[in-house]
């Protein structure tokens, strides 16, 4: 089975509803993240197109990217900031550039608030696969435009 077969087997197996979105979070659902973002990592720049154009053209599966909350916002904030970077990457702008912008600028501050360097680790994030959006927070002047 080819990488982009697995992504779309584990996708589609975690559920998603829009009258709770917080059923992604559970906890029997994590590993399979977790599965998803490291198949995404090592595939190659054709499969991670595929893989980005199969989630952005189903709402629901960007919505599962969206609403999915990895649990290591306190214990491992680079790590958490990258899954959510990784996300962003994967939907590139579904369903909402806006509110992408406005997460990534936050992200931006939080790891400076923990004392980790931004900078570096959405340069990381950029090499797992970039995003248009990503241009704009590593300009100084837009991101400060950004922030409210």
């Amino acid at each position: 089975m080819s990488s982009v077969e697995r992504f779309k087997e584990i996708i589609t197996q975690i559920p998603f509803d829009h009258g709770d979105l917080k059923v992604v979070n559970r906890k029997e659902y994590q590993h399979l993240f977790e599965e998803l973002f490291d198949i995404y990592k090592n595939s190659s720049s054709l499969e991670k197109s595929s893989i980005n154009e199969f989630v952005q053209n189903d709402i629901d599966l960007s919505y599962k990217f969206v609403h999915w909350i990895p649990p290591y916002l306190e214990s491992d904030p680079k790590r958490y900031v990258i899954y959510r970077l990784t996300s962003a990457s994967i939907r590139n702008g579904k369903p909402d550039f806006r509110d992408d912008l406005l997460e990534l600028v936050h992200l931006w501050d939080f790891l400076e608030e923990k004392g980790l360097n931004a900078q570096e680790i959405f340069e990381e994030a950029i090499n797992i696969s970039g995003s248009f959006l990503f241009d704009q927070i590593m300009d100084p002047k837009r991101r400060e435009e950004l922030r409210f």
